[in-house]
């Protein structure tokens, strides 16, 4: 071997390294952060249309601030909805479904639903392998008085922490924070 081959074998050893941690999180600990660009909230009434909006964040979870809302989530009273969340990484092309990643790997990830404002209570309806919620499916429980208010969406990432059995909020890695305005019709 060359004298300049083997002074690059510690460099390209270093490379090796560190693509091998960026690997498939579902089957070893470590796994990169999603880029995620849009998230689409739908939430659907026990009879009549489906309501969805998106919002986009053109440099993931990046300094820029996400764009405005696109869609309305005008609520009828007294009802309750299923609701999915779906997330993209709309700088690829073609876009990246990464819903389906946080889905294989769900034993590292969680979707936290925070509620400002009155009448709303949002529950996760499916759980990882370990039975620990996992939030991409939930119910949005909506009450008798008119009101606004927001839903914000985070979705946590625990790649070198042990995911928690309960919390109220993200302890890990945020891979996307964003905030869905909300009304409850008179």
């Amino acid at each position: 071997m060359s004298w300049s081959a083997r002074r690059m074998l510690p460099a390209l050893a270093g490379i090796a390294v560190v693509l091998g941690g960026c690997g498939d999180s579902s089957t070893e600990p470590g796994g990169e952060t999603e880029v995620i660009s849009r998230v689409t909230l739908t939430l659907t009434p026990p009879a009549g249309a489906a309501l969805s909006a998106f919002i986009d964040d053109a440099d993931g979870n990046g300094p820029g601030a996400p764009s405005a809302q696109q869609g309305a989530l005008a609520l009828a009273r007294n009802t309750t909805y299923t609701g999915t969340i779906r997330f993209e990484n709309r700088l690829e092309n073609p876009p990246e479904d990464i819903t389906t990643e946080v889905q294989a790997e769900a034993n590292e990830h969680r979707v936290f639903y925070t509620v400002s404002g009155a009448g709303v209570t949002v529950t996760a309806t499916d759980t990882d392998g370990q039975g620990r919620p996992l939030g991409l499916r939930f119910t949005t429980a909506v009450g008798a008085t008119p009101a606004a208010g927001t839903i914000t969406v985070v979705l946590c990432h625990y790649d070198n922490v042990a995911k928690p059995a309960s919390a109220t909020s993200c302890t890990a890695e945020t891979d996307i924070n964003v905030a869905f305005n909300y009304t409850i019709a008179n």
